[in-house]
């Protein structure tokens, strides 16, 4: 039985929220850089998980074709939530967020390569006179937050390079793949309908979920930003990420990219 790591956040919820229904394998809630841990040490079989992940180890994955969580601009769900400006950074502690493995590291791309600034990162220190949150943390704080200057790191990538920003990819561990072909071909099928499907009636998934501090209009609004596809332009703009994370030395080589075919 597969077993199936599920990010605990609202972005890929029209997603979980039908594969839930299935029976076949078993869900493992998490957050992004413990399912990132969780598949690498065998925990968990395949998941949605932090596309830095897939770049720091491709010789132990295949990447499911034509499904990500990406954004096409703004996200509203990775966010800069600062007392300065954002170009004022310089030598300035940052506070990033431990649950993150991919957003923590296009922070530092923006801030190195587009703005030339080098802050302090911590992640002990919560008040620091900026963060970098991601998922529902940062949604809520989207919405809600006091901060003098909220920046949306989706929207930053995309004004940066032209290109959408892959978050996460669905991948799955080549021994696993190699070893159970069937049972990983029919999850892969059932994951491209219900992909297709997923955004056809939002409304109707408010039914089943709720988050405070956000009404359902808010909540609608922000799964109909979040982009599910992996199309040649989300490509493009993966390996840009990850040549721009291999020039600041947080990858160790360019990876390739192996699909499950």
């Amino acid at each position: 039985m597969l077993r199936i790591g599920q990010i605990d956040y609202a972005n890929v919820y029209p997603i979980f929220h039908h594969l839930e229904k299935e029976k076949g394998f078993k869900l493992i809630k998490g957050v992004p850089s413990y399912l990132n841990t969780a598949i690498r040490e065998g925990v968990i079989d395949l998941s949605p998980c932090s596309c830095i992940e897939y770049g720091r180890n491709p010789e132990n994955y295949y990447i499911i074709p034509d499904i990500s969580i990406s954004s096409i601009d703004e996200v509203k769900s990775v966010l800069l939530f600062s007392d300065v400006p954002i170009e004022e950074l310089g030598g300035k502690q940052v506070y990033l967020t431990s649950e993150s493995g991919t957003s923590v590291v296009l922070f530092e791309i923006l801030m190195r390569e587009r703005y030339g600034i080098i802050p302090e990162f911590t992640k002990e220190n919560k008040e620091a006179p900026a963060k970098v949150y991601i998922g529902d943390t940062a949604l809520f704080g989207y919405y809600n937050d006091t901060s003098k200057y909220i920046y949306d790191l989706g929207k930053l990538w995309k004004e940066f390079t032209g290109l959408p920003f892959v978050f996460a990819l669905w991948i799955i561990r080549k021994d696993t793949a190699d070893a159970n072909r069937k049972e990983t071909e029919d999850f892969v099928k059932l994951l491209a309908r219900i992909k297709k499907d997923s955004k056809g009636n939002l409304a109707s998934l408010i039914d089943h979920y709720q988050m405070k501090g956000l009404t359902s209009y808010q909540i609608i609004d922000y799964w109909e930003i979040i982009n599910y596809d992996l199309s040649e332009n989300h490509i493009k703009g993966l390996l840009t990420y990850f040549s721009l994370a291999h020039k600041i030395g947080r990858i160790k080589k360019m990876p390739s990219l192996d699909f499950f075919v």
